[in-house]
Order: structure tokens, then sequence, then C-alpha cells
């Protein structure tokens, strides 16, 4: 662009000289002169007036030249200015926000699946990377305390006591009684010839010859069947009624028993600092890393994109239907984003005049004269083409003058 305007006022001279030599000879040649005279002044003109906007014409010292450079200062401190009043304002953002339903567009954007895909797929790419990013040891660590902080914090036996109460009451625990049920019956079945051997041995050896041993053991072993079928079968079992009571006083024990509290807690503490358990918790993180790693592997077929978008998808619909919702995270966003701008606007002003005053003087007039640069070049070609029609207008008023 620069070399348009320079051709234009080369041609210009060219035209100046021609003209002067062939003036006397043809009135036409002296319109042609005043026109190339004229348009060499306003081109000249032009081209001083944009170069001194980035350096000194010719290296010349010239006075108020050079203008970007030598106010690089100045400028920085008013773009930034700039910003900060006219985007940047608590006031401003307010304003502009007081009517805009942010959460109904950022609802109908998640609403749509190939939005939330692009989040869930930005999501599982960045994955491994964040995973490798993370030290394991200290993520391990990190994990371990946190574990034994709640767990030391909380105070178990009330909490156990709470959960045996209200397992009792709504009658939860009659699968855990089933279940002893069954256990105790299979432990009959294999211990019957156990059971049949202790039975024997404590009979005097005259009913053991009369096999009244062998009877005691059979009507034994047939009682405890008969009364674990009952109680399997009877939810008004006296058994299961013992069971349930002795459940609910040993729920109200954990509840007011110092000693009983002392005893869990000491018995939690030991579990906690058992090796066993400081490895479990310590692995919980390198199984969690490995899982979510060979998820990530799986790309559209990851469990964790699945998750994320339907997740994502679910938020955005829900949103669109539930004005409530949505005019609540309005005000929260609105009060949120109008505080930034508030408190962080002159720090956003800071690093706009900060930047540009490390630019060094060549950066800045680079990147000014590479955006602007094209149409300073147009107000040289305009200065030239318009200067040189005001000389012709002043000739031929100076010609009818001076008839």
């Amino acid at each position: 662009m620069r070399g348009l305007p320079t051709a234009l006022l080369a041609a210009a001279a060219v035209l100046f000289v021609i003209a002067k030599i062939h003036e006397q000879s043809h009135w036409g040649w002296g319109y042609a002169r005043a026109f190339a005279e004229a348009a060499m002044v306003g081109g000249l003109a032009d081209w001083f007036a944009v170069t001194a906007l980035f350096r000194r014409p010719m290296g010349l010292p010239i006075p108020h030249t050079a203008v970007i450079p030598r106010s690089q200062g100045r400028i920085a401190d008013a773009l930034a200015a700039f910003i900060v009043d006219n985007f940047l304002s608590a006031e401003l953002v307010s304003a502009r926000l007081k009517d805009k339903d942010l959460a109904a567009g950022l609802a109908g954007w998640l609403a749509d699946e190939a939005n939330a895909a692009r989040i869930a797929d930005a999501v599982v790419l960045a994955a491994p990377g964040v995973l490798d990013a993370l030290d394991d040891a200290a993520v391990a660590a990190f994990l371990r305390r946190q574990a034994e902080i709640l767990a030391r914090d909380a105070k178990a036996a009330p909490a156990a006591g709470r959960i045996v109460r209200l397992l009792t009451e709504q009658g939860r625990h009659q699968t855990l009684i089933d279940a002893a049920l069954k256990e105790a019956w299979r432990w009959l079945a294999e211990n019957e010839a156990g059971i049949r051997a202790r039975v024997r041995e404590r009979t005097a050896w005259l009913w053991r010859m009369m096999s009244v041993d062998s009877k005691a053991a059979d009507s034994l072993i047939h009682a405890i069947e008969e009364t674990l079928k009952e109680a399997a079968k009877s939810p008004d079992h006296p058994i299961r009624a013992r069971i349930t009571g002795g459940l609910q006083d040993f729920a109200d024990r954990l509840a007011s028993s110092d000693e009983l509290q002392r005893q869990v807690e000491q018995m939690k503490d030991d579990v906690l600092s058992h090796p066993a358990t400081q490895a479990y918790l310590e692995g919980v993180w390198a199984a969690a890393k490995a899982g979510l790693r060979r998820d990530a592997a799986a790309g559209v077929d990851s469990e964790l994109r699945r998750t994320v978008l339907a997740g994502l998808v679910h938020l955005g619909r829900g949103l669109l239907t539930d004005a409530a919702a949505r005019d609540a995270i309005n005000q929260r966003l609105r009060a949120v984003l109008s505080e930034l701008a508030g408190r962080h606007g002159k720090d956003v002003a800071g690093l706009v005049s900060e930047t540009i005053r490390s630019w060094d003087a060549a950066t800045l007039t680079d990147k000014l004269e590479q955006n602007v640069g094209k149409d300073l070049q147009y107000i040289r070609i305009n200065g030239t083409l318009i200067g040189g029609l005001v000389g012709v207008l002043l000739h031929g008023a100076t010609a009818l003058l001076a008839r």
C-alpha cells in the first residue's frame, strides 16, 4: 500500500516536469502543471503527516513527529482507561446484564447434544494430561489424610447407634437376621458330627451302650433345626424379637455409654492406623487413576464421556423448563460478573497498560501500522488527487481573473 501512493506522487512529479516544459505550447498544459504541482504538495504533505505518526520523516529530528513512539506510555494508559470505562465498570456491566437471560442462553446451548458432546470430548481428551500432571504420592497422601481427618472428627459410636436404631425401627435388620439364620443352619450341618461327638463324650458309658447318646444328639440337633426353621418362617418369632431387642439396647448403649463409646473410638483408631488400611487408602488413588485412564482411552465409548454428556444435556434441559432456577442463576451471575468487573477492572487496565509499555517502540509502531496503515495510505492517495483537483480549480480561477 505504501508503493501505490508513492508511485502516484512520482507520476505527479513526472507530469509536472513535462507540463512545465510544454506549458507555453498549449493552454491545457498549464492546467496539467497546476494539477501536478498541487498534487505533489498534497501528496507530500499527507506523506509527512502519515509518516510523522509512526516515525521521524527521513530521520530528521522535526518537532512533533514520531508521535506514537514518543507517546507510548500515554497511549497505554489511555487505552487501558478506555477499556475499563467503556467495558469493565461495575455499573455498565450491571446495566448491560439487567435484562439478559444468561441462564437461558447457557441452558439452550447445553441442551444441544452437539455442544455438550464437545465439552465431554474435551474432558475426556484432557483427562490423561491432567492425571499425568498430578503427583501420585502427593494425591495419595492427601486422600489418606482427608480420610483420617473425616474419620477421626466423626464420632463413630453415636453414628453407629443411630444407624442401628433406624434399621431396627424400619425392619431393615430382618435381612441380616435371615442371613444369620441361614449361616446358623449351614454351621449346624457342617458341625453335626462334632456335636454328636461332644454329646457322646458327656454321656456315661452305660448310656452309650444303650445308644442313649445317639438319641440325645438326634433330639438336640432336631430341636435346633426346628427352631431355626420356625425363626426363618415367622417374622414374629421370639428369637427375632430377642435379637431386635438386643440390637436396640446396643444402639442405646452406643449413644449413652461413655465406656462403650471409648472402646468403639479405640477400635476405629486402631483400624485407621493399621498398615493395611494405610495401604488401601493409598491404593485407592492408583486404582482410580488407572480406571480413568482406561476409560478415557475408549474415546466415544468412554463412560466418563457418556456421564458428562448426559449430565450436561440433562442440566440444560432442566434449566430450560425451570424458570425459578434460571432466575436464581441469573441473579447470581449478574452479581458475580458485576463484582468481578468492579474488583478486577483496574487489574485488567493495569495489565493492558503494562503490556503496551513493555513493547519496544518498533513493535508498537508495527502493530498499529499493520492494523491502520492501509487506511492511512489511502489518505496519501486522496491527498494527492484532491490536491491536484484544487490546483486545477485555483489555476482556472486565476486565469478567469487575469482576463
